[in-house]
């Protein structure tokens, strides 16, 4: 599956799991380059990486997290650029963050992967989370010119989805959606390994799978998503069209603003 896609990452100093989906063959073309950048949250982002961010034309950033991630970790980015707030997690993480540390600290009480797989079913099904989708859409179908930065913390579960819906929209091959969603694995290696040892310092008694169950991405986790589309819809465009609104005047502008002819 790696052969399916060419990765481009993006260097923004301070930020892992940065990537741009240009480039991507979807209906009508190829993503526009720099016009959809996914990534992690940019509480790190150094005056180097805002200047990146500004030259990377930067002027709208999609924040997904909970009001507990970001009163923990608050973005930095340039005054060139208009933040959007979506809290996707708001009611399904019931007033818990969804950073990976608190998730590692609760890990006791659940099953991690049966955790995120009920989260992902809950992108489909929750009214909160699709309240955050249909504002995700509005922003790029607001996004005349520039680059929409979109992030969670990690950039690899709900930048994960979100990625996965825009490319949906834009008529993407699942293959191509699988390993766009999969690269986090990659591109967070170094990162998860600083993060594990971390964790393990002050959770000992956990296995450190089960804490990197917390920390990667698995396929079964976007599948059940998937699944959840065509139990609840009948169709991803079905669910597109009908739970977020984005028919086939919506997937046109779309297209219009972010693809070009490959």
């Amino acid at each position: 599956m790696k052969d399916v896609i060419t990765a481009r990452p993006v260097a923004l100093d301070g930020v892992c799991n940065v990537r741009d989906l240009g480039g991507y063959p979807v209906r009508e073309g190829v993503i526009r380059p720099g016009r959809l950048l996914r990534g992690a949250d940019l509480s790190m982002l150094t005056l180097p990486g805002q200047r990146q961010m500004v030259q990377l034309s930067v002027n709208r950033i999609i924040d997904l997290r909970t009001d507990g991630e970001v009163a923990e970790a608050p973005d930095r980015y340039p005054e060139s650029a208009r933040l959007v707030r979506l809290d996707v997690l708001k009611a399904v993480m019931e007033g818990h963050s969804a950073d990976p540390k608190e998730m590692v600290a609760r890990l006791g009480q659940r099953d991690p992967t049966q955790i995120l797989l009920e989260v992902y079913r809950a992108f489909i099904t929750d009214a909160a989370c699709l309240e955050a989708w249909r504002g995700f859409f509005n922003t790029l179908l607001e996004s005349e010119d520039g680059a929409v930065y979109f992030h969670c913390t990690a950039g690899k579960d709900r930048t994960g989805f979100a990625a996965a819906l825009v490319l949906l929209a834009l008529g993407a091959k699942t293959e191509l959606i699988v390993a766009d969603y999969l690269l986090s694995n990659r591109y967070r290696k170094e990162e998860n390994q600083r993060l594990l040892a971390k964790f393990m310092a002050f959770a000992p008694d956990k296995r450190p799978e089960e804490i990197l169950t917390l920390l990667e991405v698995q396929e079964a986790w976007l599948q059940n998503a998937l699944n959840a589309m065509d139990d609840g819809y009948g169709s991803a465009d079905a669910f597109l069209r009908d739970a977020l609104g984005i028919g086939a005047q919506e997937r046109r502008r779309l297209t219009e603003l972010l693809v070009v002819a490959g």
